[in-house]
């Protein structure tokens, strides 16, 4: 959740909360006739025109969309994000970040992992996951793979990441999926 995510929310729960205690306070207050002149009984005769205008269904109608719209707003910015767009990398500190755009590196990555003899395609992003940031690589491989192969280019890659982000604390999985069926592989002359 984002830093105006998380600050729109408590503002509006703190308003919210003010609210709902002081109509609570008024009602037990208008209940044991502790306000005063408060009337029992509130005539509204003055606006009974208001839902017979010819408005009125549209302005309905249009507040509805727009709490509608809000509220999808709102649910779509507490969903969960995982994904990583920065990394800082070493060196960062008081005089500045240094900054690195993961989704290049992660396809960079990945294309290199794709380019290995058995290994049909290949995918990758980086991710929070339960505290630690993820190098997730997903692989399908042809049924002939040889798997020695394609293990040492899966450790080759993910030991090159690793050294181009000097970071220490980067994990990686790659997770090989086999393809449903063979296609020609291309021939070299």
């Amino acid at each position: 959740m984002s830093r105006g995510t998380l600050a729109a929310d408590r503002t509006l729960t703190a308003v919210a909360g003010v609210v709902l205690i002081a109509l609570g306070v008024l009602g037990i207050l208008w209940y044991a006739g502790r306000l005063g002149s408060v009337p029992s009984v509130v005539d509204v005769s003055g606006i009974r025109w208001l839902p017979k205008a010819e408005w009125w269904p549209w302005a309905l109608g249009a507040a509805g969309v727009i709490l509608a719209l809000v509220g999808l707003r709102w649910l779509l910015s507490h969903l969960p994000r995982s994904g990583v767009s920065n990394l800082y990398l070493t060196g960062s500190g008081s005089q500045g970040k240094l900054l690195v755009a993961a989704r290049p590196v992660i396809d960079a990555a990945a294309t290199a992992l794709a380019q290995t003899p058995g290994v049909r395609t290949a995918r990758g992003r980086i991710e929070h996951d339960r505290g630690e940031i993820v190098a997730h690589f997903d692989a399908t491989i042809e049924r002939g793979a040889d798997l020695r192969v394609v293990g040492a280019a899966a450790d080759a890659v993910t030991g090159d990441l690793q050294s181009a982000l000097e970071r220490e604390d980067v994990v990686s999985r790659v997770q090989l999926r086999t393809a449903g069926r063979n296609r020609p592989m291309p021939r070299v002359y």
